[in-house]
């Protein structure tokens, strides 16, 4: 089982997507390259990103992210007039999100815990999302009953998982584990980690029907896929980058509607129901 600890260590040596990005984490030039990059037409675009959040619904509303990285979901929200927070496991992204919310002017509260122990109080919440965090865990259950908890009656999940089921999974590691070196001796599980950094210790992938049953106890589920480019489905750099000049997104395509490496999930917390 991997421990909060070894999570926790990763995430503060390799910032979500710095290593990518050949600038100073928490300049303004570092927070304009990471958008540009989450809202490129072969990952998640804006628009996609406000359908599954709603931010240009969010006014008035209380929205906590756990695992909030850098700032860029809770961001979206405050700039619509929600008020947010965050919390994460690392001091790292604390800062990276403070910095954010002070470059843009925005307010945010800002907490360094676990998702297993939310300082908040209960149905303190309208929306509480999750992206990408989930499956660094090894048993996501105790954060979703604290988010349960915080998110009052009516109130909306969002998370984002890796999805097992995904032309990624199932055909790109594979791949890799065949034919780079590095992947080489690798098990599927360990590709997958190496996902997010060849030192990361845990990612897991699942499939919708344990994503459905880890929101069991919330109705009105819904579940989405995306991400998937032109370049990773027909594994040629040079087609790929022709279909994508002349193509539409490929994250709105049929592929990517039914084997996208991001599975969404929304739900909502019983109106009927006051704890659990």
């Amino acid at each position: 089982m991997v421990s909060n600890a070894e999570v926790r260590s990763f995430w503060e040596r390799n910032p979500v997507a710095a290593a990518g990005i050949a600038v100073e984490p928490g300049t303004p030039a570092f927070f304009q390259i990471f958008d540009r990059m989450r809202e490129a037409p072969e990952c998640e675009p804006w628009e996609f990103s406000n359908r599954i959040h709603g931010y240009v619904q969010a006014a008035g509303k209380r929205v906590l992210d756990v695992g909030c990285g850098n700032g860029y979901v809770l961001a979206q929200y405050a700039r619509h007039g929600a008020e947010v927070c965050g919390v994460d496991l690392t001091e790292t992204a604390l800062k990276l999100s403070r910095r954010r919310f002070e470059l843009a002017g925005l307010e945010g509260d800002f907490r360094l815990t676990d998702g297993d122990h939310l300082p908040y109080p209960d149905g303190y919440f309208d929306v509480v999302c999750s992206m990408g965090v989930l499956h660094h865990i090894d048993d996501p259950r105790p954060m979703i009953r604290e988010i349960w908890r915080v998110l009052r009656p009516g109130g909306r999940i969002i998370l984002m998982l890796y999805h097992r089921h995904s032309y990624k999974y199932l055909v790109i590691l594979p791949l890799k584990r065949l034919l780079l070196p590095h992947y080489w001796g690798k098990s599927q599980a360990e590709a997958c980690n190496m996902n997010d950094g060849e030192e990361c210790p845990l990612a897991k992938a699942y499939s919708r029907m344990e994503v459905l049953d880890l929101l069991g106890e919330f109705e009105c589920h819904e579940l989405m896929l995306n991400q998937l480019s032109w370049r990773q489905l027909f594994l040629i750099p040079a087609l790929g980058e022709m279909l994508s000049r002349v193509l539409p997104s490929c994250s709105e395509s049929w592929f990517a509607r039914h084997f996208g490496w991001n599975l969404y999930a929304r739900a909502v917390k019983p109106v009927h129901q006051v704890g659990k």
